[in-house]
């Protein structure tokens, strides 16, 4: 895809990929201390969470969470590096790396709740503890789901609209935003299907974005 680059270019692509994993790296590492540090050091990777202070931790929580994707960045940088010497071994490392993390930012995204949960067991209100707790941390994290398809949007639209591949300017309808909304409005028109499709939404709709194009692939009639 960037045979046309200069390998300088080439080379500064690959080494801002790798600084971005190293600041993902970082940035973890200092979230994943701050909900795990104890002076008297860990109890066991369970029981350590009964005593790591809330405060900190939340404020590790977002910290790691927020930062676990770079490395995704750091792991395409590596593939790059090695794509030459085996195409297909350096994108299955990549693919793993990317796994990895992906698992792995679900996992460190739990710790904090675990903390809450286990030091709040004992409290007279325990439930409303929690709630408050799951809602601070972690259903608000959805808004930057929602924020981050809304500016991929705006982005596949402008690439449909000034696309000079072959693709038809009607697909600029078939984007993540227009395709959720009308996914979420079955719940007002065909509410029995809307019932279904509601609880996974954002998974319904990229099944008919990435089916879409999928579909119009082959109207492409140019190198990409």
């Amino acid at each position: 895809m960037d045979i046309d680059q200069p390998a300088s270019l080439k080379r500064f692509n690959i080494r801002l990929l790798l600084v971005l994993g190293i600041i993902g790296s970082v940035l973890v590492g200092v979230g994943e201390w701050m909900l795990h540090y104890l002076p008297d050091g860990p109890g066991g990777e369970i029981a350590m969470l009964d005593d790591v202070p809330l405060d900190r931790a939340s404020q590790g929580h977002f910290l790691a969470i927020y930062a676990a994707p770079l490395y995704f960045a750091g792991y395409y940088g590596v593939m790059r590096i090695f794509s030459s010497q085996s195409y297909w071994f350096s994108r299955l490392m990549m693919v793993i790396g990317i796994y990895a993390f992906a698992v792995g930012g679900i996992w460190i995204g739990s710790r904090y709740f675990g903390a809450v949960a286990f030091q709040s067991v004992d409290q007279p209100d325990a439930l409303g503890l929690l709630r408050a707790a799951f809602s601070s941390h972690y259903q608000s994290i959805v808004w930057v789901l929602r924020i981050c398809i809304a500016l991929i949007s705006l982005l596949y639209i402008y690439l449909i609209y000034t696309n000079k591949i072959g693709l038809p300017r009607w697909l600029m309808i078939f984007n993540p935003v227009l395709i959720l909304a009308f996914v979420l409005s079955t719940l007002l028109w065909l509410s029995p299907v809307g019932y279904h499709l509601a609880p996974a939404a954002m998974n319904v709709t990229h099944f008919i974005f990435f089916g879409m194009l999928l579909l119009q692939f082959r109207k492409i009639d140019r190198p990409i």
